[in-house]
């Protein structure tokens, strides 16, 4: 007959299978410039879904995407949840919360003047590396249209190996809408960049997609 390993030690040894990075990291682009910024509901609507789908020790933040986005005073709020589940939840509750206050805040303001996509991914991919995270994804809800101010300097590469980079809610301009091709070179420079830097660009044509393109990265 063969002896049975007590539970104790059987536990211990299947633990030590299971190395490496776990779990999931998110971080959310709000778009706040021009027009757009009359986008921020949708935006918020979205945080809430993504605040469903994470699990204890899961990690979100949400920032703003603003004139020069390369920095974290643009960060609305970031947290690791809890490993415990009651704790993530009331977690999840407090930044719901801090979302519904930046929604009113961005209602009494004008979209910025300039659109730093390009700084905000880069300050999205740097907090990312830190954060010890089997799945990594960006969450861009922009037109994805860039507007640097005088000087900005963006030709730097973007750190986003393994990073899957979602736009949402990207709308065509009317000269897109006359000559299709423009859009679809837009949208391939932008691919052929976040590719340099290793990561993957998926445009979420549809907001009901969202989940399933999730849950495939």
């Amino acid at each position: 007959m063969k002896h049975l390993l007590p539970p104790l030690l059987l536990a211990l040894l299947l633990s030590g299978c299971a190395t490496g990075p776990r779990g999931r990291a998110v971080y959310v682009l709000v778009d706040t410039s021009g027009s757009y910024i009359q986008a921020v509901p949708k935006a918020a609507r979205i945080i809430r879904y993504l605040l469903g789908t994470l699990e204890p020790g899961d990690t979100i933040a949400v920032a703003r995407i603003t004139s020069l986005s390369f920095t974290n005073k643009d960060r609305v709020a970031a947290i690791t949840l809890s490993r415990r589940p009651a704790q993530a939840d009331a977690e999840k509750r407090a930044m719901a919360a801090r979302v519904s206050a930046f929604v009113k805040a961005m209602e009494k303001r004008r979209g910025t003047a300039y659109t730093d996509i390009s700084g905000a991914l880069l300050e999205a991919a740097q907090f990312l590396r830190g954060i010890p995270a089997a799945r990594k994804e960006i969450i861009v809800v922009s037109d994805m249209r860039q507007d640097l101010p005088p000087g900005a300097v963006r030709h730097v590469p973007l750190p986003l190996n393994q990073v899957s980079v979602f736009a949402v809610n990207v709308i065509k301009s009317y000269g897109e809408n006359m000559n299709p091709t423009r859009y679809i070179a837009r949208m391939h420079k932008w691919k052929a960049r976040i590719a340099k830097g290793g990561g993957r660009f998926i445009i979420v044509h549809q907001l009901s997609r969202l989940p399933a393109l999730l849950r495939s990265s």
